[in-house]
Protein backbone atom coordinates (compact mmCIF):
# COMPACT_ATOMS: atom_id res chain seq x y z
CA UNK A 1 0.00 0.00 0.00
CA UNK A 2 2.87 2.18 0.80
CA UNK A 3 5.08 1.60 -2.20
CA UNK A 4 1.61 2.27 -4.40
CA UNK A 5 1.20 5.59 -2.69
CA UNK A 6 4.91 6.63 -3.29
CA UNK A 7 4.60 5.67 -6.94
CA UNK A 8 1.68 7.68 -7.00
CA UNK A 9 3.29 10.59 -6.17
CA UNK A 10 6.13 9.96 -7.78
CA UNK A 11 3.92 10.65 -10.68
CA UNK A 12 2.34 13.76 -9.67
CA UNK A 13 4.47 15.58 -6.99
CA UNK A 14 6.08 18.57 -9.05
CA UNK A 15 9.88 18.85 -9.93
CA UNK A 16 12.02 18.68 -6.18
CA UNK A 17 14.10 21.82 -7.98
CA UNK A 18 12.18 24.68 -7.20
CA UNK A 19 12.57 23.68 -3.11
CA UNK A 20 16.14 22.89 -3.43
CA UNK A 21 17.00 26.56 -5.55
CA UNK A 22 14.41 27.84 -2.32
CA UNK A 23 16.77 25.95 0.41
CA UNK A 24 19.72 26.72 -1.26
CA UNK A 25 18.91 30.41 -1.40
CA UNK A 26 18.16 30.56 2.07
CA UNK A 27 21.29 28.86 3.26
CA UNK A 28 23.49 31.21 1.51
CA UNK A 29 21.19 33.98 3.20
CA UNK A 30 22.04 32.61 6.05
CA UNK A 31 25.74 31.97 5.46
CA UNK A 32 25.84 35.54 4.00
CA UNK A 33 24.94 37.40 7.30
CA UNK A 34 27.09 35.40 8.91
CA UNK A 35 29.56 36.22 6.89
CA UNK A 36 29.29 39.92 6.98
CA UNK A 37 29.01 40.09 10.98
CA UNK A 38 32.08 37.69 11.25
CA UNK A 39 34.03 40.27 8.83
CA UNK A 40 33.45 42.89 10.70
CA UNK A 41 33.42 41.49 14.33
CA UNK A 42 36.55 38.99 13.85
CA UNK A 43 39.23 42.15 13.90
CA UNK A 44 36.92 44.01 16.54
CA UNK A 45 37.25 40.86 19.25
CA UNK A 46 40.91 39.98 18.22
CA UNK A 47 41.83 43.26 18.88
CA UNK A 48 40.44 43.71 21.73
CA UNK A 49 41.17 40.79 23.74
CA UNK A 50 44.99 40.26 21.91
CA UNK A 51 46.89 37.28 20.47
CA UNK A 52 46.94 35.21 23.52
CA UNK A 53 43.65 35.55 24.84
CA UNK A 54 42.16 35.25 21.64
CA UNK A 55 44.16 32.06 21.48
CA UNK A 56 43.04 30.65 24.37
CA UNK A 57 39.62 31.19 23.38
CA UNK A 58 39.94 29.22 20.25
CA UNK A 59 41.86 26.67 21.94
CA UNK A 60 39.22 26.64 24.27
CA UNK A 61 36.83 26.27 21.92
CA UNK A 62 38.36 23.43 20.15
CA UNK A 63 38.72 21.54 23.28
CA UNK A 64 34.63 21.86 23.98
CA UNK A 65 33.84 21.07 20.15
CA UNK A 66 35.14 17.65 20.36
CA UNK A 67 32.22 17.09 23.03
CA UNK A 68 29.78 18.19 19.88
CA UNK A 69 31.02 14.10 18.95
CA UNK A 70 28.30 13.16 21.68
CA UNK A 71 26.04 13.73 18.98
CA UNK A 72 26.65 10.18 18.10
CA UNK A 73 25.84 10.76 14.51
CA UNK A 74 22.24 10.53 15.54
CA UNK A 75 20.82 14.45 14.22
CA UNK A 76 21.71 12.82 10.74
CA UNK A 77 19.99 9.69 11.60
CA UNK A 78 16.60 12.05 12.91
CA UNK A 79 16.61 13.91 9.68
CA UNK A 80 17.07 10.21 7.04
CA UNK A 81 14.20 8.45 8.93
CA UNK A 82 11.78 11.36 9.32
CA UNK A 83 12.04 12.28 5.69
CA UNK A 84 11.69 9.02 5.00
CA UNK A 85 9.11 7.80 7.05
CA UNK A 86 6.85 11.50 6.62
CA UNK A 87 7.20 10.55 2.67
CA UNK A 88 6.13 7.05 2.79
CA UNK A 89 3.17 8.93 5.61
CA UNK A 90 4.18 6.40 8.42
CA UNK A 91 4.00 9.26 11.02
CA UNK A 92 3.94 6.58 14.03
CA UNK A 93 7.25 5.62 12.50
CA UNK A 94 8.55 9.50 12.79
CA UNK A 95 7.44 9.84 16.43
CA UNK A 96 8.95 7.20 17.64
CA UNK A 97 12.58 7.89 16.07
CA UNK A 98 11.99 11.73 17.24
CA UNK A 99 11.16 10.38 20.91
CA UNK A 100 13.96 7.73 20.32
CA UNK A 101 16.43 10.45 19.43
CA UNK A 102 15.37 12.75 22.28
CA UNK A 103 16.14 10.17 25.10
CA UNK A 104 19.59 9.57 23.70
CA UNK A 105 20.33 13.00 23.42
CA UNK A 106 19.43 13.75 26.75
CA UNK A 107 21.92 11.29 28.02
CA UNK A 108 24.19 12.85 25.97
CA UNK A 109 23.60 16.34 27.05
CA UNK A 110 24.33 14.49 30.72
CA UNK A 111 27.64 13.33 29.54
CA UNK A 112 28.71 16.48 27.98
CA UNK A 113 28.91 18.56 31.48
CA UNK A 114 30.15 15.68 33.33
CA UNK A 115 32.97 15.33 30.29
CA UNK A 116 33.59 19.29 30.76
CA UNK A 117 34.12 18.81 34.47
CA UNK A 118 37.47 16.76 33.63
CA UNK A 119 38.37 19.06 30.91
CA UNK A 120 38.37 22.44 33.10
CA UNK A 121 40.34 20.10 35.60
CA UNK A 122 43.23 18.98 33.21
CA UNK A 123 43.29 21.77 30.18
CA UNK A 124 45.76 23.78 32.32
CA UNK A 125 48.19 21.34 32.67
CA UNK A 126 48.05 19.83 28.73
CA UNK A 127 48.23 23.05 26.79
CA UNK A 128 50.77 26.19 27.26
CA UNK A 129 47.87 28.19 28.54
CA UNK A 130 49.51 31.67 30.36
CA UNK A 131 48.22 31.42 34.70
CA UNK A 132 46.83 34.80 34.04
CA UNK A 133 44.11 32.79 31.18
CA UNK A 134 43.62 29.72 33.72
CA UNK A 135 40.75 30.06 36.13
CA UNK A 136 38.87 32.18 33.42
CA UNK A 137 39.55 29.01 31.01
CA UNK A 138 38.10 26.71 33.41
CA UNK A 139 34.70 28.02 34.02
CA UNK A 140 34.59 28.63 30.66
CA UNK A 141 35.23 24.97 29.42
CA UNK A 142 32.27 24.67 31.73
CA UNK A 143 29.75 26.80 30.44
CA UNK A 144 30.77 25.48 27.08
CA UNK A 145 29.41 22.02 28.48
CA UNK A 146 26.38 23.13 29.04
CA UNK A 147 26.08 24.77 25.88
CA UNK A 148 26.66 21.53 24.16
CA UNK A 149 24.23 20.04 26.40
CA UNK A 150 21.33 22.01 25.51
CA UNK A 151 22.41 22.08 21.76
CA UNK A 152 22.86 18.26 21.53
CA UNK A 153 19.29 18.16 23.02
CA UNK A 154 18.00 20.61 19.90
CA UNK A 155 19.21 18.59 17.82
CA UNK A 156 16.17 16.23 17.34
CA UNK A 157 14.05 19.89 16.40
CA UNK A 158 16.69 20.61 13.81
CA UNK A 159 16.71 17.32 12.23
CA UNK A 160 12.68 17.83 12.30
CA UNK A 161 12.97 21.26 10.64
CA UNK A 162 15.98 19.64 7.92
CA UNK A 163 13.77 16.33 7.59
CA UNK A 164 10.90 18.50 6.03
CA UNK A 165 13.11 20.64 3.70
CA UNK A 166 12.46 24.07 5.73
CA UNK A 167 15.86 25.38 5.84
CA UNK A 168 14.28 28.94 5.70
CA UNK A 169 12.89 28.73 8.72
CA UNK A 170 15.93 27.10 10.54
CA UNK A 171 18.13 29.87 8.73
CA UNK A 172 15.74 32.39 9.69
CA UNK A 173 16.02 31.47 14.02
CA UNK A 174 20.41 31.06 12.92
CA UNK A 175 19.94 34.73 11.07
CA UNK A 176 18.08 36.37 14.19
CA UNK A 177 20.59 34.09 17.13
CA UNK A 178 23.96 35.19 15.35
CA UNK A 179 22.71 39.28 15.23
CA UNK A 180 21.78 38.93 18.77
CA UNK A 181 24.86 37.40 19.42
CA UNK A 182 27.64 39.86 17.70
CA UNK A 183 25.64 42.92 19.21
CA UNK A 184 25.99 41.02 22.86
CA UNK A 185 29.72 40.42 22.23
CA UNK A 186 30.04 43.99 20.55
CA UNK A 187 28.56 45.78 24.05
CA UNK A 188 30.27 42.89 26.37
CA UNK A 189 33.51 43.64 25.02
CA UNK A 190 33.37 47.56 24.48
CA UNK A 191 32.07 47.01 28.29
CA UNK A 192 35.78 45.59 28.88
CA UNK A 193 34.24 42.05 29.62
CA UNK A 194 35.70 38.67 28.78
CA UNK A 195 36.26 35.40 27.82
CA UNK A 196 33.80 34.14 30.86
CA UNK A 197 31.46 36.64 29.14
CA UNK A 198 31.70 35.77 25.75
CA UNK A 199 30.88 31.94 27.13
CA UNK A 200 27.30 33.44 28.74
CA UNK A 201 26.64 34.90 25.79
CA UNK A 202 27.00 31.27 24.00
CA UNK A 203 25.30 29.61 26.12
CA UNK A 204 22.68 31.84 26.54
CA UNK A 205 21.48 32.04 22.52
CA UNK A 206 21.73 28.10 22.37
CA UNK A 207 19.00 27.85 24.96
CA UNK A 208 17.11 30.81 22.57
CA UNK A 209 17.92 28.96 19.72
CA UNK A 210 16.38 25.67 20.59
CA UNK A 211 13.10 26.86 22.27
CA UNK A 212 12.85 28.36 18.90
CA UNK A 213 13.81 25.49 16.88
CA UNK A 214 11.60 23.22 18.57
CA UNK A 215 8.77 25.16 18.58
CA UNK A 216 8.77 25.58 15.04
CA UNK A 217 9.35 22.08 14.32
CA UNK A 218 6.54 20.72 15.81
CA UNK A 219 4.12 23.32 14.39
CA UNK A 220 5.57 22.20 11.37
CA UNK A 221 4.54 18.49 11.70
CA UNK A 222 1.78 18.91 13.61
CA UNK A 223 0.96 14.60 13.86
CA UNK A 224 4.30 14.27 14.96
CA UNK A 225 4.28 13.08 18.56
CA UNK A 226 7.75 13.43 21.10
CA UNK A 227 7.34 11.19 24.38
CA UNK A 228 9.60 9.48 26.17
CA UNK A 229 7.51 6.47 26.29
CA UNK A 230 7.59 6.08 22.79
CA UNK A 231 11.36 5.32 23.40
CA UNK A 232 12.25 1.93 21.91
CA UNK A 233 14.80 -0.69 21.62
CA UNK A 234 13.80 -0.83 17.85
CA UNK A 235 14.43 2.28 16.88
CA UNK A 236 17.05 3.18 19.01
CA UNK A 237 18.66 0.24 17.03
CA UNK A 238 17.51 1.77 13.92
CA UNK A 239 19.26 4.91 14.70
CA UNK A 240 21.99 3.34 15.68
CA UNK A 241 22.31 0.90 13.10
CA UNK A 242 22.65 4.50 10.75
CA UNK A 243 24.32 6.74 12.93
CA UNK A 244 27.16 4.77 14.14
CA UNK A 245 29.34 4.97 10.86
CA UNK A 246 28.34 8.92 10.96
CA UNK A 247 29.90 9.59 14.12
CA UNK A 248 33.00 7.69 13.13
CA UNK A 249 32.91 9.98 10.27
CA UNK A 250 32.30 12.71 12.52
CA UNK A 251 35.01 11.59 14.39
CA UNK A 252 37.64 11.89 11.58
CA UNK A 253 36.33 15.17 10.23
CA UNK A 254 36.78 17.06 14.14
CA UNK A 255 40.33 15.72 14.30
CA UNK A 256 40.62 17.02 11.08
CA UNK A 257 39.47 20.51 11.80
CA UNK A 258 39.97 20.87 16.11
CA UNK A 259 43.13 18.99 15.81
CA UNK A 260 45.13 21.82 14.18
CA UNK A 261 44.83 24.25 17.34
CA UNK A 262 45.04 21.59 19.88
CA UNK A 263 48.73 20.49 18.77
CA UNK A 264 49.83 24.47 18.35
CA UNK A 265 48.60 24.50 21.69
CA UNK A 266 50.77 21.92 23.09
CA UNK A 267 53.71 22.16 20.88
CA UNK A 268 53.75 25.89 20.67
CA UNK A 269 52.83 29.30 22.04
CA UNK A 270 49.22 30.00 22.07
CA UNK A 271 49.51 32.94 19.75
CA UNK A 272 50.01 31.36 17.14
CA UNK A 273 46.42 29.66 17.47
CA UNK A 274 45.38 33.09 16.33
CA UNK A 275 47.32 33.65 13.14
CA UNK A 276 46.22 29.75 12.09
CA UNK A 277 43.01 30.65 13.14
CA UNK A 278 42.22 33.50 10.83
CA UNK A 279 43.10 31.46 7.66
CA UNK A 280 41.07 28.39 8.94
CA UNK A 281 38.34 30.44 9.59
CA UNK A 282 38.68 31.72 6.12
CA UNK A 283 38.12 27.87 4.78
CA UNK A 284 35.79 27.26 7.31
CA UNK A 285 33.43 30.42 5.77
CA UNK A 286 34.22 29.17 2.45
CA UNK A 287 32.92 25.56 3.11
CA UNK A 288 30.20 27.09 5.14
CA UNK A 289 29.19 28.56 1.62
CA UNK A 290 29.38 25.00 -0.09
CA UNK A 291 27.16 23.76 2.91
CA UNK A 292 23.99 25.86 1.90
CA UNK A 293 23.85 23.01 -1.15
CA UNK A 294 25.20 20.02 0.57
CA UNK A 295 22.92 20.62 4.05
CA UNK A 296 19.93 20.05 0.59
CA UNK A 297 20.92 17.20 -0.77
CA UNK A 298 21.02 14.13 2.31
CA UNK A 299 16.72 14.70 2.37
CA UNK A 300 16.63 15.28 -1.14
CA UNK A 301 18.41 11.80 -1.66
CA UNK A 302 16.70 10.03 1.08
CA UNK A 303 13.28 11.29 -0.61
CA UNK A 304 14.38 9.90 -4.47
CA UNK A 305 15.54 6.60 -3.15
CA UNK A 306 12.24 6.12 -1.20
CA UNK A 307 10.57 6.98 -4.49
CA UNK A 308 13.00 4.30 -6.15
CA UNK A 309 14.41 6.79 -8.38
CA UNK A 310 18.45 6.24 -9.11
CA UNK A 311 18.65 7.71 -12.58
CA UNK A 312 17.59 11.20 -10.88
CA UNK A 313 20.01 10.64 -8.10
CA UNK A 314 22.92 10.29 -10.49
CA UNK A 315 21.89 13.60 -12.43
CA UNK A 316 21.76 15.26 -9.16
CA UNK A 317 25.34 13.69 -7.75
CA UNK A 318 26.67 14.75 -11.18
CA UNK A 319 25.45 18.44 -12.17
CA UNK A 320 25.33 19.57 -8.16
CA UNK A 321 29.00 18.60 -7.53
CA UNK A 322 30.12 20.32 -10.78
CA UNK A 323 27.69 23.57 -9.66
CA UNK A 324 29.53 23.56 -6.26
CA UNK A 325 33.05 23.95 -7.62
CA UNK A 326 32.25 26.45 -9.47
CA UNK A 327 31.12 28.47 -6.81
CA UNK A 328 34.15 27.97 -4.29
CA UNK A 329 36.72 28.26 -7.21
CA UNK A 330 37.36 32.17 -7.85
CA UNK A 331 36.88 32.33 -4.19
CA UNK A 332 39.59 29.67 -3.87
CA UNK A 333 41.97 31.75 -6.42
CA UNK A 334 41.50 34.39 -4.67
CA UNK A 335 43.11 33.08 -1.67
CA UNK A 336 45.64 31.90 -3.83
CA UNK A 337 46.78 34.60 -5.42
CA UNK A 338 45.71 37.58 -2.91
CA UNK A 339 45.43 36.03 0.39
CA UNK A 340 48.11 37.64 1.99
CA UNK A 341 46.88 41.22 1.11
CA UNK A 342 43.43 40.48 2.19
CA UNK A 343 44.23 39.62 5.52
CA UNK A 344 46.76 42.53 5.94
CA UNK A 345 43.70 44.46 4.87
CA UNK A 346 41.23 43.17 7.01
CA UNK A 347 43.29 41.71 10.77
CA UNK A 348 45.76 44.34 10.27
CA UNK A 349 49.67 43.63 8.61
CA UNK A 350 51.21 41.66 11.57
CA UNK A 351 49.31 38.88 9.99
CA UNK A 352 49.59 39.29 6.63
CA UNK A 353 52.30 37.57 5.91
CA UNK A 354 52.35 34.34 8.05
CA UNK A 355 48.64 33.58 7.94
CA UNK A 356 48.37 34.22 4.37
CA UNK A 357 50.82 31.34 3.77
CA UNK A 358 48.77 28.94 5.92
CA UNK A 359 45.95 30.32 4.30
CA UNK A 360 47.40 29.78 0.38
CA UNK A 361 48.43 26.03 1.75
CA UNK A 362 44.64 25.18 3.07
CA UNK A 363 43.09 26.04 0.19
CA UNK A 364 44.74 23.62 -2.27
CA UNK A 365 42.51 21.08 -0.42
CA UNK A 366 39.84 23.65 -0.55
CA UNK A 367 39.49 23.09 -4.16
CA UNK A 368 38.82 19.52 -4.47
CA UNK A 369 36.25 19.05 -1.22
CA UNK A 370 32.95 20.98 -2.58
CA UNK A 371 32.74 18.46 -5.17
CA UNK A 372 33.11 15.60 -3.34
CA UNK A 373 31.03 17.25 -0.14
CA UNK A 374 27.82 17.05 -2.50
CA UNK A 375 28.65 13.24 -3.39
CA UNK A 376 29.24 12.35 0.66
CA UNK A 377 25.58 13.94 1.31
CA UNK A 378 24.10 11.51 -1.52
CA UNK A 379 25.54 8.50 0.47
CA UNK A 380 24.91 9.77 3.42
CA UNK A 381 20.74 10.42 2.42
CA UNK A 382 20.89 6.89 0.90
CA UNK A 383 22.73 5.31 4.22
CA UNK A 384 25.89 4.44 1.63
CA UNK A 385 28.16 6.43 3.78
CA UNK A 386 29.85 2.73 5.65
CA UNK A 387 32.81 2.46 2.87
CA UNK A 388 34.25 5.95 3.53
CA UNK A 389 34.30 5.48 7.36
CA UNK A 390 37.93 4.24 7.11
CA UNK A 391 39.30 6.62 4.12
CA UNK A 392 37.73 9.35 6.51
CA UNK A 393 39.17 8.02 10.17
CA UNK A 394 42.56 7.71 8.14
CA UNK A 395 42.86 10.85 6.95
CA UNK A 396 42.11 12.14 10.44
CA UNK A 397 44.97 10.09 12.02
CA UNK A 398 47.15 11.18 9.55
CA UNK A 399 46.75 14.49 10.33
CA UNK A 400 47.08 14.30 13.61
CA UNK A 401 50.02 12.46 13.06
CA UNK A 402 52.23 14.56 10.53
CA UNK A 403 50.55 17.77 12.89
CA UNK A 404 52.82 16.63 15.43
CA UNK A 405 55.44 16.10 13.49
CA UNK A 406 55.67 19.00 11.91
CA UNK A 407 54.83 21.34 14.77
CA UNK A 408 58.15 22.11 16.25
CA UNK A 409 60.23 22.18 13.17
CA UNK A 410 57.68 23.92 10.36
CA UNK A 411 55.68 25.83 12.96
CA UNK A 412 51.99 26.35 11.79
CA UNK A 413 53.30 26.25 8.62
CA UNK A 414 53.85 22.09 9.01
CA UNK A 415 50.36 22.09 10.50
CA UNK A 416 48.87 23.37 7.56
CA UNK A 417 50.67 21.03 5.06
CA UNK A 418 49.63 17.83 7.62
CA UNK A 419 45.95 19.42 7.15
CA UNK A 420 46.37 19.29 3.46
CA UNK A 421 48.04 16.90 2.27
CA UNK A 422 45.37 13.68 3.79
CA UNK A 423 42.93 15.83 2.36
CA UNK A 424 44.37 16.13 -1.26
CA UNK A 425 44.61 12.14 -1.34
CA UNK A 426 41.44 11.25 0.08
CA UNK A 427 39.24 13.58 -1.99
CA UNK A 428 41.37 12.70 -5.34
CA UNK A 429 41.83 9.18 -5.40
CA UNK A 430 39.15 7.28 -3.15
CA UNK A 431 36.03 9.77 -3.63
CA UNK A 432 36.05 9.62 -7.60
CA UNK A 433 36.25 5.47 -7.44
CA UNK A 434 33.41 5.46 -5.14
CA UNK A 435 30.94 7.36 -6.59
CA UNK A 436 31.34 5.26 -9.43
CA UNK A 437 31.02 2.45 -7.55
CA UNK A 438 27.70 3.53 -5.53
CA UNK A 439 26.21 5.32 -8.30
CA UNK A 440 27.67 4.15 -11.49
CA UNK A 441 29.02 7.65 -12.37
CA UNK A 442 32.22 7.21 -14.45
CA UNK A 443 35.68 8.21 -12.79
CA UNK A 444 36.12 10.38 -16.54
CA UNK A 445 32.94 11.81 -16.27
CA UNK A 446 32.56 12.91 -12.62
CA UNK A 447 36.35 14.08 -12.43
CA UNK A 448 35.93 16.11 -15.67
CA UNK A 449 32.65 17.43 -14.59
CA UNK A 450 33.53 18.08 -11.38
CA UNK A 451 37.16 19.66 -11.28
CA UNK A 452 38.76 19.56 -15.34
CA UNK A 453 35.51 21.80 -17.01
CA UNK A 454 35.11 23.96 -13.65
CA UNK A 455 39.36 24.42 -13.10
CA UNK A 456 39.60 24.73 -17.25
CA UNK A 457 37.25 27.69 -17.47
CA UNK A 458 38.58 29.61 -14.09
CA UNK A 459 41.94 30.21 -15.87
CA UNK A 460 40.97 33.58 -17.85
CA UNK A 461 40.18 34.69 -14.18
CA UNK A 462 42.85 33.39 -12.35
CA UNK A 463 45.34 35.35 -14.46
CA UNK A 464 43.20 38.69 -14.27
CA UNK A 465 43.21 38.27 -10.73
CA UNK A 466 47.00 37.84 -11.10
CA UNK A 467 47.26 41.34 -13.22
CA UNK A 468 45.18 43.20 -10.66
CA UNK A 469 47.47 42.01 -7.60
CA UNK A 470 50.65 42.78 -9.45
CA UNK A 471 50.13 45.84 -11.14
CA UNK A 472 46.95 47.69 -9.16
CA UNK A 473 47.93 48.56 -5.38
CA UNK A 474 45.12 48.19 -2.77
CA UNK A 475 45.25 50.33 0.36
CA UNK A 476 42.05 49.41 1.44
CA UNK A 477 39.48 47.06 1.85
CA UNK A 478 36.80 49.03 -0.45
CA UNK A 479 38.85 49.01 -2.91
CA UNK A 480 40.11 45.06 -3.17
CA UNK A 481 36.47 44.23 -2.99
CA UNK A 482 36.05 46.30 -5.69
CA UNK A 483 38.73 44.68 -7.50
CA UNK A 484 37.54 41.12 -7.01
CA UNK A 485 33.62 42.84 -8.68
CA UNK A 486 35.59 44.00 -11.31
CA UNK A 487 37.16 40.64 -12.40
CA UNK A 488 34.50 38.26 -11.07
CA UNK A 489 32.58 38.37 -14.69
CA UNK A 490 35.49 37.14 -16.18
CA UNK A 491 35.04 33.69 -13.96
CA UNK A 492 31.25 33.77 -14.37
CA UNK A 493 31.34 33.94 -18.65
CA UNK A 494 33.85 31.63 -17.90
CA UNK A 495 31.08 29.12 -16.30
CA UNK A 496 28.05 29.49 -18.02
CA UNK A 497 29.78 29.10 -21.47
CA UNK A 498 32.11 25.96 -20.66
CA UNK A 499 30.52 24.66 -17.41
CA UNK A 500 26.91 24.72 -18.72
CA UNK A 501 25.34 23.64 -21.67
CA UNK A 502 23.67 24.91 -24.11
CA UNK A 503 20.02 23.32 -23.32
CA UNK A 504 21.01 23.87 -19.12
CA UNK A 505 21.18 27.74 -20.09
CA UNK A 506 17.84 27.52 -22.22
CA UNK A 507 15.82 26.34 -19.05
CA UNK A 508 17.98 28.32 -16.32
CA UNK A 509 17.44 31.68 -18.73
CA UNK A 510 13.15 30.72 -18.73
CA UNK A 511 13.13 29.31 -15.38
CA UNK A 512 15.35 31.62 -13.65
CA UNK A 513 15.98 34.79 -15.72
CA UNK A 514 12.97 35.87 -17.75
CA UNK A 515 10.33 35.68 -14.35
CA UNK A 516 12.83 38.25 -12.93
CA UNK A 517 13.22 40.52 -15.90
CA UNK A 518 8.96 40.27 -16.44
CA UNK A 519 9.02 41.68 -12.96
CA UNK A 520 10.81 44.40 -13.08
CA UNK A 521 10.25 45.21 -16.19
CA UNK A 522 6.07 44.57 -14.59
Amino acid sequence: MAKTLIRKREKTAPSHQPRTVRNVASNWGGYTFNVLITFFLSPYVVHRLGSSAYGVWILMVSLTGYLGLLDFGVRGAVTRYIAKFHEELEHEKASRIASSALVIFAAAGILAILSSLVLAKFFGHWFHVPEDYRESGRIVILLAGVSVAVSLVGGVFGGIMAALQRFELLNAVEIVGTGLRALMIFFSLRAGRGLVALSIIQLSLSLATVTANAWIGLRLYPTLRIRLGKCERQYLNLIFSFSIYSFFLHVSTYVIFYTDSLVIGAFLSVSFITFFAIAGNLISYTRALVSGVTQTISPLASRLEAQGNPRELQRVTHEYAGYVTMLILPIAVTFLLRGKSFIGLWMGPEFGDLSGRVLQILTLALIFIPGNGVAWAVMFGISKHKVPLPVSVGEGLCNLALSCALARPMGIIGVAWATTLPSLASNLLFWPWYVRRTLGIPIRDYVFSTWGLPVFAVLPFAFSTYLVERLWLTGSLFLFFTQVGLVLPVALVGFWYSCISRSQRRQYVQSYVQPIVRALVG
